[in-house]
């Protein structure tokens, strides 16, 4: 039975120790400590700060995908008048995305499907009783 060689950088017929510490300069050759990024001696490391830029903070985030999705469904509802449906989600959806903090874009995309949702909603009361005088809808069925 052989035993198995000495890690390289010399070492000697030690024995790995797992519990020894490996603080500090010099405890192996040619190798220092790692950095410990701020931390006070005595206490355990801290991890490294966030790297600069990065994903939007969460409050930008909600305002631009209010923003979004109320000038879509904004849409939807100005092309389909009789369903209130969509034109209602615009302005709740505009409303909350122009209360979010966010980019001036954000907050302007929000205004559009406001005002989208508005025209949608009053198109829609225009147009309902149009269809029904005319015979296109139907509301009086058994």
């Amino acid at each position: 039975m052989t035993t198995p060689p000495p890690p390289p950088g010399g070492g000697g017929n030690q024995p790995y120790d797992p519990s020894a510490s490996n603080t500090g300069a010099g405890s192996m050759p040619g190798q220092g400590s790692a950095p410990d990024y701020g931390s006070a001696p005595g206490q355990p490391p801290q991890a490294p700060p966030p790297a600069p830029g990065g994903f939007p903070q969460g409050g930008e985030d909600k305002a631009k995908t209010m923003a979004i999705i109320s000038l879509v469904t904004g849409g939807i509802g100005l092309l389909c008048c009789t369903w209130f449906v969509f034109s209602i989600a615009a302005i709740i959806l505009g409303i909350l995305g122009k209360k979010a903090p966010g980019s001036a874009d954000s907050h302007k995309k929000a205004q559009i499907g406001l005002i989208l949702g508005i025209v949608g909603v009053v198109l829609g009361v225009i147009m309902w009783p149009v269809l029904i005088a005319t015979g296109s809808l139907d509301v009086y069925t058994n």
